[in-house]
């Protein structure tokens, strides 16, 4: 079943699927094509796509392969407060609200 058409709160098609730039091939073209064939109509009215976070040496931050930062360590600072000291969450909001989300950051 489709979640939309299950949850009374949600509307189908959705207004907008938020993904990464990575998914063009994978989740918009993946859903699109099944809900055409079975709805004829696309699962979403507007697509937005954001680049990634980069690290220091200009690789996307990835989980497998280890350079991430923990926004939790952001927010609450490390276990070495003075080598990883507590920024709070406003500092995390503004950075995401102020980068442009439309290329890698």
């Amino acid at each position: 079943r489709w979640v939309a058409n299950a949850r009374e709160e949600l509307a189908y098609p959705a207004d907008l699927y938020l993904e990464g730039s990575d998914q063009h091939r994978g989740w918009f073209q993946s859903s699109l094509l099944t809900s055409v064939a079975s709805k004829g109509q696309a699962p979403y009215k507007s697509v937005l796509t954001h680049g990634f976070v980069l690290d220091e040496k200009g690789y996307k931050m990835s989980k497998s392969l280890g350079n991430v930062v923990n926004p939790l360590e952001v927010i609450e600072g490390g276990s070495n407060k003075k080598a990883k000291p507590a920024y709070g969450a406003d500092v995390l909001r503004l950075w995401a609200s102020s980068v442009d989300f439309s290329g890698d950051v």
